[in-house]
C-alpha cells in the first residue's frame, strides 16, 4: 500500500468517527454539543433554542456522513463515490467558512482567527482526498 492510500485511510477514519462522534452529541444530547462546539470552534451563538432544534437533522446527516465515510475507510477505491462527495463536503465547508466569515462572527460568535484554523484543517482534508482521487485517477 502507497504512502497516499494509508494517508487517505487515516484522515477518512478520523473524519468520519469525528463525525459519527459529532452527530450522535447533535442528535442525542444537544446542550452538550452547543458546550463542544464552543470550546472547539469558539461557536457562541446569539439563539440557542431554534439551533438545538437544527442540531438534530444536522446530528442525523453526520452520523450519516461519517458512517459512510468509515466504509469509504476500509476501502477507498470500493467507495470512490463517497471518498469523492465527501472531498465536495470539505470544499463546500470552506466555501462556507470563507464566504460568511462575518456572519460566523457576528451571530455565532466565531472569532475570524478561529474560523481560519478550521478552514486550514478543511483544507487539509480536502487536499488529502483530492489528491488521492488524482493519483487514482478516480
Amino acid at each position: 500500500m502507497n504512502p497516499m492510500d494509508i494517508t487517505c485511510k487515516a484522515f477518512l477514519y478520523l473524519f468520519s468517527l469525528y463525525h459519527v462522534m459529532t452527530g450522535v452529541i447533535s442528535m442525542f444530547f444537544p446542550n452538550f454539543a452547543m458546550s463542544f462546539y464552543k470550546s472547539l470552534y469558539g461557536y457562541d451563538p446569539i439563539e440557542r433554542k431554534h439551533l438545538v432544534l437544527i442540531l438534530k437533522p444536522w446530528g442525523s446527516l453526520a452520523t450519516f456522513a461519517g458512517i459512510v465515510g468509515l466504509f469509504a475507510a476500509r476501502d477507498p477505491k470500493r467507495y470512490v463515490g463517497v471518498v469523492l462527495g465527501l472531498a465536495l463536503l470539505l470544499l463546500l465547508r470552506i466555501y462556507y467558512r470563507l464566504r460568511f466569515e462575518n456572519g460566523l462572527l457576528s451571530v455565532g460568535g466565531i472569532p475570524p482567527h478561529r474560523n481560519r484554523v478550521s478552514v486550514g484543517i478543511l483544507f487539509i482534508g480536502a487536499f488529502i482526498l483530492s489528491w488521492w482521487l488524482y493519483q487514482n485517477r478516480l
